[in-house]
C-alpha cells in the first residue's frame, strides 16, 4: 500500500508543479531516468543490495511503481528547474538528494525497504548524486538540438 500511495502522490505533484508546456523538451531526461531505474533494478536483483516489501510480487511491482512513478516525476521537476551552470547544478543535485535520502530513510524505517550486504544510506547519497548529474548531462547534451529544431517548426 505504501508504494501505491507514493506512486499516486508523485503524479499528483507532477500535475500540480510541472510546467507541462515543456513536456517535449524534458521527455528525453524522463525516459533516460526510467531506463536507469529499470537497469538499476536488474543490477539490484542480481546483487541483492536492497529489497522491497509491501506488495504482491515486491521484486517486480514495487520497482516498476518507482520506475514509472517517482523517478520520472523527480527527473522532470529537477530538469525543469535546472540552473544554467554546472556548479549550481551540483549544488541543486545535493539539495534534491536530501529529500531523496529522507524518503529512503522513511521507507527503511517503515519496513518497506531493507538494505543488504554493504549498502547503506551513504552509498545511496553518492548514487543519487551520480544519478542527478547524469540526468543533467543527458538533458544538457540533447537540449540544444531540441530547442534548435523546435524553433524552426
Amino acid at each position: 500500500m505504501y508504494f501505491i500511495v507514493v506512486f499516486v502522490l508523485c503524479w499528483i505533484v507532477f500535475w500540480w508543479k510541472a510546467d507541462k508546456k515543456r513536456l517535449k523538451e524534458i521527455y528525453g531526461a524522463v525516459v533516460y531516468t526510467s531506463f536507469l531505474g529499470l537497469l538499476t533494478d536488474l543490477v539490484i536483483m542480481h546483487y541483492q543490495l536492497w529489497s522491497y516489501n509491501g506488495l504482491l510480487y515486491p521484486k517486480f511491482t514495487i520497482p516498476l511503481s518507482l520506475d514509472f512513478g517517482i523517478y520520472p516525476v523527480v527527473a522532470y521537476l529537477f530538469v525543469q528547474t535546472m540552473p544554467p551552470t554546472w556548479k549550481q547544478t551540483v549544488i541543486r543535485g545535493i539539495l534534491w538528494t536530501l529529500p531523496a535520502i529522507g524518503f529512503e530513510y522513511l521507507t527503511l524505517r517503515t519496513g518497506n525497504m531493507a538494505h543488504h550486504g554493504w549498502w547503506n544510506l551513504g552509498y545511496s547519497f553518492l548514487a543519487d548524486q551520480l544519478i542527478f548529474l547524469s540526468i543533467a548531462g543527458v538533458y544538457r547534451f540533447y537540449r540544444p538540438a531540441y530547442v534548435r529544431n523546435y524553433k524552426e517548426v
